[in-house]
């Protein structure tokens, strides 16, 4: 009874017999997409069939067979077509007699089946195939990762507020404020978290101190200003890699500077170490990974990576020299 407009809109019509102009045109247009439908799904069957297309129809005694609806009288309208009947016969399906258009299937038994078998399998297939140790694109954030890092407990609190609210809420503040003007940057970190009911004036205030605090740190401050971008998707390889391994990911933020290329991820689902030495080593990992793959798309420049803790928030570049022993595990299959 609910009919949709051309507009969008919907209108509402038990029957034919209640229709209204508007409700009459949405009944017809309806009934147009119906049988446009029905068409495509014709289509689909007649051309995907592999061997042969069957179409039954039922109906009651009391009706005529051009009451039928569906795809039925479109095929009977088709065999009798002067191009096709011709071609057309009479077949036994067990006691049902039916009109066949096209080849019949063959019957085979005994020697002729056998005979007219598959062909023998060629030898490569009894071999076993070669192991494809990256097959597609791998992931830097799973890759490998074997170590269990306990995460932080939902009941944790800093302030009286949850560590993971705490983190996503600085996170956010991270990602929204680079893309703004800087005079404007402040005041937009205020009405994002004024929205949030259950901040006070005080924790708002603290975490956008720490947030402030991560942009402006010297040493990526960059990737934080007007030329860094957020969200950047990464894929290929580099000759550090193990032979055959491709991957594909997601730099939380990038930016590309004549001489280096400065790249950050955020983490906010685990607590923060006191050093990057002590940082999950699937971390150091993927952030060695996203550098090689930076240098291949960027050779001649420095590459520099660097995890922020929204747990903190904290800022820790992620030394070359545990980078290059991270990807040496990796060739080794650790």
């Amino acid at each position: 009874a609910l009919l949709e407009t051309e507009d969008g809109g919907f209108l509402w019509s038990p029957s034919k017999a209640a229709d209204c102009a508007a409700s009459a045109a949405a009944r017809d247009r309806r009934a147009v997409k119906e049988a446009e439908e029905l068409q495509r799904l014709l289509y689909v069957a007649l051309t995907r069939a592999r061997d042969r297309l069957v179409i039954c129809g039922r109906i009651a005694a009391s009706r005529k067979e051009e009451s039928l609806k569906g795809w039925w009288p479109r095929i009977a309208q088709a065999f009798d077509h002067g191009d096709i009947a011709p071609h057309l016969r009479e077949a036994a399906c067990g006691a049902i007699t039916a009109r066949r258009y096209g080849p019949d299937p063959r019957r085979l038994t005994g020697a002729g089946a056998g005979a007219a078998g598959s062909p023998p399998l060629p030898a490569w297939t009894a071999r076993p195939a070669a192991a494809d140790a990256y097959a597609g694109y791998a992931s830097p954030a799973t890759l490998g990762e074997s170590e269990v890092a306990l995460a932080a407990s939902p009941l944790a609190a800093r302030g009286g507020l949850g560590r993971f609210r705490r983190g996503d809420l600085i996170h956010r503040l991270l990602q929204i404020l680079p893309d703004l003007a800087e005079a404007g940057r402040r005041g937009a970190a205020e009405g994002l978290l004024a929205r949030e009911q259950d901040l006070d004036p005080r924790q708002s205030a603290e975490m956008i101190a720490a947030a402030f605090g991560v942009r402006e740190d010297a040493r990526f401050a960059q990737v934080f200003g007007p030329g860094g971008r957020a969200e950047v998707a990464i894929a290929g390889t580099a000759p550090q890699l193990p032979d055959g391994l491709k991957v594909s990911g997601r730099i939380d933020r990038l930016v590309v500077l004549d001489d280096r290329v400065l790249a950050v991820d955020f983490k906010t689902n685990r607590p923060s170490p006191a050093r990057i030495e002590d940082a999950d080593p699937a971390y150091v990992r993927q952030m060695a990974i996203y550098a090689a793959v930076l240098g291949a798309v960027f050779p001649g420049r420095a590459v520099e990576a660097a995890l922020v803790w929204t747990d903190g928030p904290k800022l820790m570049a992620v030394p070359e020299n545990m980078m290059a022993a991270a990807l040496a595990d990796l060739r080794r299959g650790g």
